[in-house]
């Protein structure tokens, strides 16, 4: 007898609810029960059966936090497949409550709610079969943090019951970049321990008939498939276990050149065992606070000699349909990795992650400084195409140091982009402030009347001309317009900090923060050639990136910021996505290596640094600069991720200030000697 419940109480774990060993969908027409249904066919796995067995897989856009949303959409998706003749469907990982939701995985209540929408699938599942992702709990145990026992698991469902064990929970748990699995859940690998058996007792294909005949359908969740640094190998196991279909449900952000990483991850994972593999991703964006993460989906139908079946589009909801078990399967030609399809996708990404974050705020008005200069350029671009012209407000705020040409750049950018346009100077403001601050003496109240006068810096003179296009102008411009300002720093200058705080450090996102300096550059040419024209002017192009805040950043005269960027973006990524240490990069240069290790043209290297010793000191202020400007980023707005580790809550850095470790001293000591 089948114990069947109604209420999460009466369910401790999803073992216990009402399920039923195997399904027979080619039956369900004719049954009003499904708890006899299966039908002793022998299992066939033979390579001359081709009966086939249609899909559909749902890339769909998962609203992280609302699965109420989300819910509705794959009722919708279900019955459209069932019209449509699809014997399975599959959705993606965490597609009912989202995935990146941080500590919200710690409200109980909410996980409570996202684990009863399991009923409402599972008993919309008649006449089709369907494989989707959420929260299983098990009120009877507890997490390792004492709180309720959480499974990041895999549903399957069949004619309004569950099939098998209901349900598969994730065996790889990754603890790396932005994922935080082991934090919140319970891994399969775990659950085998606890009962002293081997994993392969627990991860086991689902068994099922399609047209007629028996299959085994092995379903795993994303980091599952990214086995290569663990010790267990899921898909080996469901392969040993006799899986004639691995289904992946993916929660799996889009960073640069990952399909293809993925292609070639799938292709030797079934190069021994060939099965068809099904990857199910999700579109839309999702985030842990600080940092943006793009989904594009491409979601992908693998036949098992490797070719690709089925692609979905990338960014775009689509539901791909697929025909497994058929001799004349489909195939299509993998994408050619090349430097023109990588600016496109991050060009796509970066438009695609705009308008998603402005999806969630009333008026989409955006207000941008645009100073001539590059950076300001690019985002002006972007923010034009994901929002509309109408939509994009710019003001150049020149001071006694900005030069015609950067002014004029700035108001031919916004003409050939057809945004609205205005002049602020800054230069009284500034003037101004520095006489009130001048003016001002500190006089200590303890009876000796020492007085301390204020006396600004060339340094504090900047700071002031930053704050004040920052923080009053734009500012007070987007309060008036109903609108929000944004950020137009790059990463190799969030890096170092060269910016201020509360000056360009501020507004609601900051749109190139994760490109380094020569990406800007890149992205922005990619723009011209995509438009046919020079959209942003050659003037932009031409002059020393500077950030025209005194007499010694004249573009006029040749000078600029005091970034050697083709060298320093190198070095910043070394720090920031190889993780390596200042002593990593002397040992390379000491060897003659260091080009070659972090992609650097290694004349660039030479020339630039005379000896030893004008690298070492170079290489020692910009570590400085990078670990003492952490309470720079941890205040600034939030980033859309696009490399292998943006800033935010990917890198995740501490306040720990500057060290050199021993074997770097000595080192140096014997390079300077």
């Amino acid at each position: 007898m089948v114990k069947k419940c109604s209420t999460i109480e009466d369910a401790p774990h999803l073992a216990q609810k009402n399920i039923i060993l195997v399904d027979s969908i080619s039956d369900v027409t004719n049954s009003k029960t499904h708890e006899n249904c299966l039908h002793e066919v022998p299992y066939n796995n033979s390579k001359t059966n081709y009966l086939q067995m249609k899909i559909a897989v749902v890339q769909m856009d998962v609203v992280p936090g609302h699965p109420d949303i989300n819910v509705k959409k794959m009722l919708a998706e279900i019955e459209k497949a069932r019209a449509s003749g699809d014997e399975m469907i599959i959705f993606p990982e965490m597609a009912v409550p989202g995935y990146l939701l941080g500590d919200e995985w710690e409200n109980t209540a909410f996980i409570r709610d996202c684990f009863s929408y399991n009923e409402v699938i599972k008993n919309a599942t008649q006449g089709i079969a369907a494989v989707w992702g959420n929260i299983d709990i098990d009120t009877r145990q507890k997490n390792e943090d004492g709180r309720i026992r959480k499974f990041n698991a895999a549903f399957i469902a069949s004619n309004g019951a569950f099939v098998g064990s209901g349900c598969i929970h994730k065996t790889l748990m990754p603890k790396y970049r932005e994922f935080d699995d082991e934090r919140h859940f319970y891994s399969l690998r775990k659950e085998a321990e606890d009962k002293g058996m081997p994993l392969s007792g627990l991860l086991k294909p689902f068994e099922m008939k399609f047209s007629g005949v028996k299959r085994k359908v092995g379903v795993i969740l994303c980091e599952d498939m990214w086995s290569d640094d663990y010790s267990v190998k899921p898909i080996d196991i469901l392969q040993e276990n006799g899986a004639e279909v691995i289904v992946n449900l993916s929660c799996s952000p889009w960073t640069w050149r990952k399909n293809n990483k993925r292609h070639s991850v799938v292709r030797n994972h079934i190069q021994k065992h060939p099965v068809y593999f099904v990857y199910a991703n999700n579109v839309g964006t999702q985030n842990n606070g600080k940092t943006i993460f793009l989904f594009d989906g491409n979601s992908t139908v693998y036949n098992p000699d490797g070719s690709l079946q089925k692609v979905a589009t990338d960014y775009t909801e689509e539901t791909i349909q697929a025909t497994l078990f058929d001799q004349n399967h489909q195939e299509q030609a993998d994408q050619p990795i090349s430097g023109e399809r990588d600016r496109q996708e991050l060009f796509t990404g970066l438009i695609y992650g705009i308008r998603k974050f402005f999806a969630n705020f009333p008026s989409k008005r955006v207000v941008i400084g645009l100073s001539g200069g590059i950076d300001s350029a690019l985002s002006a671009a972007l923010l034009t195409e994901a929002l509309g012209a109408e939509n994009v407000f710019a003001i150049n705020m020149p001071s006694q140091f900005n030069s015609n040409t950067t002014i004029n750049a700035a108001r031919l950018l916004a003409g050939n982009l057809g945004i609205h346009y205005t002049s602020i100077s800054i230069q009284d403001a500034y003037t101004s402030t520095i006489d009130e601050l001048e003016a001002a003496v500190f006089e200590r109240l303890d009876g000796s009347h020492q007085k301390v006068p204020i006396q600004l810096s060339v340094l504090n003179r900047e700071n002031v001309q930053a704050r004040d296009r920052g923080s009053r102008v734009l500012a007070g411009v987007a309060s008036a317009l109903n609108a929000v300002f944004v950020n137009n720093g790059n990463k190799t200058e969030t890096a170092f900090g060269y910016a201020t705080l509360y000056g360009d450090i501020n507004g609601a996102i900051a749109v190139i923060a994760d490109l380094y300096k020569t990406e800007v550059y890149e992205l922005a040419r990619f723009i011209n050639q995509q438009k046919g024209c020079e959209i942003i002017p050659s003037t932009i192009f031409d002059i020393p990136a500077s950030a025209e805040l005194n007499s010694d950043q004249n573009v006029d005269e040749g000078k600029g910021d005091p970034i050697f960027y083709p060298y320093h973006d190198k070095l910043v990524r070394a720090f920031v996505e190889f993780r390596l240490d200042p002593e990593d990069i002397l040992h390379y240069y000491s060897e003659g290596t260091l080009g070659a290790v972090i992609h650097c043209e290694p004349s660039l290297i030479d020339n630039y640094f005379k000896d030893a010793e004008a690298f070492i000191t170079d290489l020692e202020h910009k570590w400085r600069l990078f670990k003492n400007s952490y309470f720079k980023r941890i205040q600034a707005p939030p980033i859309i991720a696009v490399s292998k580790r943006a800033f935010g809550f990917d890198l995740r850095e501490a306040q720990n200030g500057t060290h050199f470790t021993q074997a770097y001293l000595k080192l140096k000591e014997k390079l300077l000697s």
